[in-house]
């Protein structure tokens, strides 16, 4: 009969849970920092994934049911062993909070041997190597937990080569010339220097500007610039949208397709600019190699953050627990249930609170609860249900390729960066400016060709200085008009109102812009080797500026009930400057609700 094992360590930090559970609950790098060897993703069956080590002298595989967890209190998972010494073993984490403060973590492992192997191994290997390693990693984790927004501390020594750091140090100058702040290449050096693999291999603009203190727009404008200098590699990341993982990694974005496949989740889904592609960046080869495809663990709650909680109940069976929210909207849901539960998570909402799983579905309506709750799951089905809370708003540190596209820098320096021909990629919220020069005809036949060509030639570039200026890009230029795109309203009022100040002061006669703004959904399309956009939301800012008579901006509903946009106009348009009118769009059956704005 195979012998059974049990341990269970105990070990008292310093840190709170909230604190160490990024690092304790990320095992891909908690295996790795204990000495574990990389793992291959074989294949998933019935919901297991197939796995195996990559060492050579003995083949191990088992089947890895999906890890159940409670941030940040609890994480465990159960794996059968199809070859090796092992048939099963079960590891459950917990991480308990101490008064007045601290956390006691207590890590129970149970393991069954399937052959005189593993009877001899598992004592030496998991009760005495195992645990003393697991101790030493979890002491490092506490010591570094102010410092987890980029791991720089959990590495011993430097990761860049004399000819590595050579490289980056030619290269920076350069950068420099161009304008990049040298306090983020400073920061860009100690995180290539001293951040391990794992750190390295999804570099994302927005998470490190966030931990460095700067502006997420400057940090990501100067890594498009080390991409296009050789000192970074970009990547476009396609995110599914159930798991949130990364289901393809494509160096270019004319690789990226409208549609997509997760291998984990079984599903085929849409592919949207602004919801699940994410622009990442790795160092250059010539500056520090990096194997992006190393893997210590397929599965972790670190991978799914934005799941509170993954919890299986047996049937006509109850499960008690407490958790810890952020503020915002999250979803309930349950295997084999149809429909989700709305929730609310408040800073005064209910603090008690029983989720009942029926065949029938889930209550309707929008059910508020506290940020610290204590939960009863409750199975009133005759089958086990994993029941999840989902988080529903995504990460706002992912640079998304929508952020990236609008941006004119990307534009300038990667203007071969497209879609291939043919494909058309889904944008869920762009902000679409088009604007037209008034009287531009009679401009040329009263001052003369050369003259007015050069007011013209001045009127575009003040318009891309502004745009650039508020984050957005100009996507074309059609006689004396401009298309520009930005991903917030309130940019694109900002851009016209600055850039209208600008040109009305320069020289007589006075120009003057007819614009329109719009905002909504649309689709990303290759035209002419250029990344443009198409569809219902293009089609109506484009009419606008045609109820424009010049020193004025036209606005759709979206636009004007925009928050930051009232707010804006409260603080700079002169007084009842703003009417409202309806508007007959060329191929649209009824008028629709437009703003006009005195912006001169």
């Amino acid at each position: 009969m195979a012998k059974e094992f049990h341990y269970t360590w105990t070990w008292d930090l310093e840190s709170s849970p909230e604190a160490l559970w990024p690092l304790a609950s990320d095992t891909n790098r908690f295996n790795r920092d204990t000495g574990l060897p990389p793992m291959q993703l074989l294949g998933i069956s019935n919901g297991a994934k197939l796995v195996k080590f990559k060492i050579p002298l003995i083949d191990i595989r088992w089947e890895e049911d999906p890890f159940e967890w409670t941030y940040p209190y609890r994480f465990g998972i159960l794996r059968r062993y199809k070859s090796g010494p092992l048939a099963e073993m079960r590891v459950d984490c917990r991480l308990e909070p101490l008064q007045p403060s601290g956390t006691r973590i207590i890590y129970d492992v149970q393991v069954k041997a399937a052959n005189i192997l593993g009877d001899i191994g598992i004592p030496l290997a998991i009760g005495f190597v195992s645990a003393k390693r697991f101790e030493s990693t979890f002491k490092r984790y506490d010591l570094i937990t102010s410092n987890i927004g980029s791991i720089v501390m959990n590495i011993k020594g430097r990761n860049l080569s004399s000819s590595g750091q050579a490289r980056f140090k030619v290269l920076s100058e350069r950068l420099k010339e161009q304008g990049v702040d040298s306090s983020i290449l400073s920061h860009l050096y100690e995180y290539m220097n001293y951040a391990d693999d794992l750190s390295i291999q999804r570099m994302r603009p927005y998470a490190l500007a966030d931990g460095w203190k700067a502006d997420r727009r400057t940090v990501l404008e100067s890594f498009l610039r080390a991409t296009r200098t050789g000192l970074l590699d970009m990547y476009w990341d396609i995110l599914c949208p159930e798991c949130r993982g990364v289901t393809d990694d494509y160096a270019r974005l004319s690789d990226l397709h409208a549609t997509a496949h997760c291998n984990t989740c079984q599903i085929d889904f849409t592919t949207n600019f602004d919801h699940n592609v994410e622009v990442i960046f790795r160092p250059n080869s010539a500056v520090r190699p990096v194997d992006a495809t190393v893997e210590f663990c397929v599965g972790s709650p670190q991978r799914q953050p934005h799941i509170a909680f993954s919890l299986t109940v047996p049937p006509h069976e109850q499960l008690p627990f407490s958790t810890v929210l952020n503020e915002g909207r999250y979803s309930l849901h349950a295997s084999e249930i149809p429909g989700t539960q709305i929730l609310l998570a408040a800073n005064d909402g209910l603090e008690q609170i029983d989720f009942r799983a029926r065949l029938n579905g889930w209550p309707t309506g929008i059910t508020k609860l506290g940020l610290s709750p204590n939960v009863r799951l409750i199975n009133d089905t005759d089958s086990t249900l994993t029941f999840e809370l989902v988080r529903t708003a995504w990460s706002d540190q992912a640079a998304t390729a929508a952020d990236v596209t609008t941006l004119q820098v990307f534009r300038d320096l990667f203007s071969s960066e497209v879609l291939r021909p043919g494909e058309e990629i889904s944008v869920g919220a762009t902000t679409l400016m088009f604007t037209d020069l008034r009287n531009s005809t009679r401009l040329y036949r009263d001052i003369g060709d050369a003259p007015a060509f050069g007011r013209v030639r001045e009127h575009f570039e003040i318009l891309e200085q502004a745009v650039t200026a508020e984050g957005g890009s100009i996507v074309k230029t059609m006689g004396d008009a401009i298309m520009a795109a930005f991903r917030n309203p309130v940019s694109a009022v900002r851009a016209v109102w600055n850039a209208q100040k600008q040109i009305s002061a320069r020289g007589e006669p006075p120009l003057s812009l007819k614009v329109g703004i719009h905002h909504g959904p649309c689709i990303v399309v290759n035209l002419n080797d250029r990344l443009d956009y198409f569809g219902s939301t293009v089609n109506i800012a484009a009419r606008l500026p045609n109820f424009s008579v010049g020193g004025e901006a036209v606005l759709s509903e979206s636009i004007r009930n925009d928050q930051e946009v009232i707010e804006f106009l409260e603080k700079n348009a002169p007084p009842n400057s703003l009417t409202r009118f309806q508007g007959d769009i060329r191929g649209y059956d009824q008028s629709i609700e437009l703003w006009r704005v005195r912006i001169q």
